[in-house]
């Protein structure tokens, strides 16, 4: 019916237009809410930045995106084009048209570098901005990263009727009689796309106002019927009057496994945040603390504790170690057979202390306060991870209500009440004054000086969600990125626990309404320089991403400030964060010259994100010559085989190379694809051009299936 309707305005007989538009309106009367949504004239995206060629889809700049053109011909500076529409001809002049990418349609999509940040030379960890359309972004991040995001943080338009977001390039207000169901609509297209994304033990996050949440909640609980839709609900602030009613909250929407079992938070009315709690490693130095430098010995076949290597301290009485303090090298080769030796090392690789002796920490391990894992982060040298149990567990096994009845998997099982084990709990309201909207707005003020910008979300809010959800390696997504909070959170965890999260954001680089008129009436249209500058990528979510790394704005004047730690410290904001980031615009490639293997250049900063995004993003300069036959890149951890016809001296390089975890061959034998992935010690291996045409192609079906 929507569809319907928005046909009827293209109707050139005005009586007739009229005549129809009254009777759709009488019969459209008796529709159904709730989840029956209606299914619009799909989504578009305005491609300012291509260039357009004949088979092109295309819009006047100036017209309505319901009137689309197929370009049959280009002539000069002239597109001879006919209506998707109607069938009529028409002639456009090449600088009155745009590029248009309609949703379900196969698209080609690649990175184009527009700027980095890099505050932690040598580091692997670096995060990822992306501008662009968040549909387009999340078919992209299908083929990047499918079923890996750790957790998925979003703050979609509350659709509040007061022309907050566009469907269509148009802004949807309160007289717009198809505002839940265009704004259904849109959410339902994306959250499919990011069910796609989420690991199994993933969590998705969505902020939302009172004007959507019944409707999402029902909306989250078709696509996700395998999993728990739960609100927290935020006090916002001082309230936000509307028709007699005050409103003080706001809404948080988990969306988690069944079996979820979310980490402490750290604000008051939840479970505090034990000392020991992912801190099981202190700040300290070995030469400040050799009395806490030692291994731990973990059984292999267990997962147990067994026991512990002599201290750094007993090492110099004893007079085994004779060097400097500072220099002691961790030895994982002196475990007793059967065992693997754990070190204290921190996620980013550095040598630090146990925050404990080795007596007081065997003894609370036979207490049961502490769990063994397998180490999921790639960096580190240790296979295992000893930690401390929540402080609430331990104090529930230290009072008799909690049972410690042996260990499974190297953990304590812990029985309480009808033999279920015992986890954090996340309380379902949220009263803290640092999670108030005005908080946001002082932040983004102390970043830039003066910025103004609508209701940003507080940094404590997006620390506290992910902390809840997100190990200290976990893969991190905002698709609804708006001022970047949650790239921001991440690095404030990563500062406060050492972890080593990454933060993917995506968002478009639109400019506020009333920034649009006063651009329209100074002759700058979309597209031009002076408009994109003026966009929210630009000049809001990278910048604040840059000044907060660096702890400086563009101008040199510090970030004001300071950040607050659950474990009591304290930090400057003008300080920075130890970490990288690269900003990125989504373009769109011709599949002809993909599928002819001419678009390596463009694609590789993808391959790059695909394996992992290790080391500072590879930049390939042929200069005059040819491209080389093929490339192994050992600080990047991938490598790519140009030419198969030198497929063994390809495997002999990286026979040698270290590191290669991700192997990619350009080959259109899938059986040659085969052969030469048994043949190479990479983990994972993937076809150029094959697997990238295939996603999206496939990808384009699914959605319009």
């Amino acid at each position: 019916m929507a569809a319907i309707n928005d046909l009827l305005r293209q109707i050139p007989d005005a009586a007739l237009r009229e005549r129809l538009e009254q009777e759709f309106a009488r019969l459209s009367k008796n529709r159904k809410f709730g989840l029956v949504f209606e299914e619009h004239l799909p989504e578009c995206t305005l491609l300012y930045q291509v260039e357009i060629r004949r088979g092109n889809t295309v819009a006047c700049k100036t017209g309505p995106l319901s009137e689309l053109y197929s370009v049959t011909r280009v002539k000069g500076d002239v597109a001879v084009c006919r209506s998707r529409s109607s069938g009529e001809a028409a002639e456009f002049p090449l600088e009155e048209l745009v590029a248009v990418a309609r949703f379900g349609e196969p698209i080609f999509p690649s990175l184009s570098p527009v700027a980095k940040v890099e505050n932690a030379p040598g580091d692997a960890l670096w995060h990822t901005l992306i501008e662009a359309d968040n549909y387009h972004a999340l078919q992209l991040l299908e083929y990047i990263y499918p079923k890996q995001i750790d957790c998925i943080y979003i703050d979609p338009p509350y659709n509040t009727g007061a022309r907050d977001w566009k469907y269509n390039d148009a802004y949807v207000d309160g007289a717009d009689g198809w505002r839940h169901s265009k704004w259904l609509s849109m959410m339902h297209k994306r959250l499919k796309l990011a069910r796609r994304l989420l690991s199994e033990s993933g969590v998705m996050v969505i902020s939302i106002s009172y004007h959507e949440l019944h409707r999402l909640i029902l909306l989250c609980e078709s696509i996700f019927p395998d999993r728990q839709v739960t609100t927290v609900t935020v006090q916002t602030s001082g309230g936000k009057p509307n028709g007699g009613f005050n409103y003080l909250q706001e809404y948080l929407v988990f969306v988690a496994p069944t079996d979820f079992r979310p980490n402490p938070t750290s604000f008051a009315g939840g479970n505090a945040r034990s000392p020991f709690e992912g801190l099981t490693l202190s700040t300290f130095t070995q030469t400040q603390r050799p009395n806490q430098t030692y291994p731990i010995f973990i059984d292999k076949a267990t997962g147990h504790i067994a026991g512990h290597g002599p201290s750094l301290d007993e090492r110099v009485k004893n007079g085994s170690y004779e060097g400097g303090l500072a220099d002691f090298a961790f030895d994982y080769n002196e475990a007793p057979e059967g065992t693997v030796a754990v070190w204290p090392v921190s996620s980013k690789g550095g040598h630090c202390v146990w925050r404990l002796t080795a007596a007081r920490l065997m003894g609370d391990w036979q207490k049961g306060y502490i769990k063994v894992s397998k180490n999921k982060s790639k960096k580190s040298s240790n296979k295992y991870s000893v930690q401390y149990l929540p402080e609430g567990v331990i104090q529930k096994i230290q009072d008799g209500t909690l049972e410690v009845t042996g260990t499974e998997d190297g953990n304590p099982t812990l029985v309480f009440g009808e033999n279920k084990t015992v986890g954090a709990d996340i309380p379902t309201i949220w009263t803290e004054k640092v999670f108030f909207t005005v908080k946001g707005t002082s932040q983004i003020k102390d970043i830039f000086g003066s910025k103004e910008f609508s209701y940003p979300k507080p940094l404590d809010l997006i620390v506290e969600v992910l902390r809840a959800c997100c190990e200290d390696d976990s893969l991190v997504l905002d698709y609804f990125a708006g001022s970047g909070t949650t790239l921001h959170a991440v690095n404030l965890l990563n500062a406060e626990d050492e972890g080593i999260r990454r933060c993917i954001m995506v968002t478009n680089n639109e400019v506020s309404e009333a920034e649009s008129k006063r651009l329209r009436k100074a002759g700058v249209q979309p597209g031009d320089v002076e408009w994109e500058k003026q966009g929210i990528c630009h000049s809001v979510t990278w910048p604040r991403t840059a000044y907060s790394i660096r702890g400086e704005r563009a101008d040199g004047e510090l970030v004001e400030g300071e950040y607050s730690f659950s474990d009591g410290r304290k930090q400057l904001a003008s300080q920075g964060f130890a970490a990288n980031a690269e900003y990125f615009r989504l373009d769109f490639l011709d599949k002809n010259a993909v599928s002819l293997g001419q678009q390596f250049h463009e694609i590789l900063p993808l391959l790059w994100l695909k394996a992992g995004a290790a080391g500072k993003r590879p930049v390939v300069d042929y200069g005059d010559g040819e491209e080389p036959a093929w490339l192994i890149l050992p600080d990047n951890d991938f490598a790519v085989l140009i030419d198969e016809m030198r497929f063994a001296d390809f495997a002999e390089a990286l026979e040698q190379a270290e590191s290669i975890r991700t192997a990619y061959f350009v080959t259109n034998s899938e059986e040659a694809f085969r052969e030469m992935s048994a043949r190479v010690k990479a983990t994972d291996t993937y076809q150029l051009y094959r697997d990238y045409i295939d996603n999206f192609v496939l990808g384009a079906r699914r959605e319009t299936a």
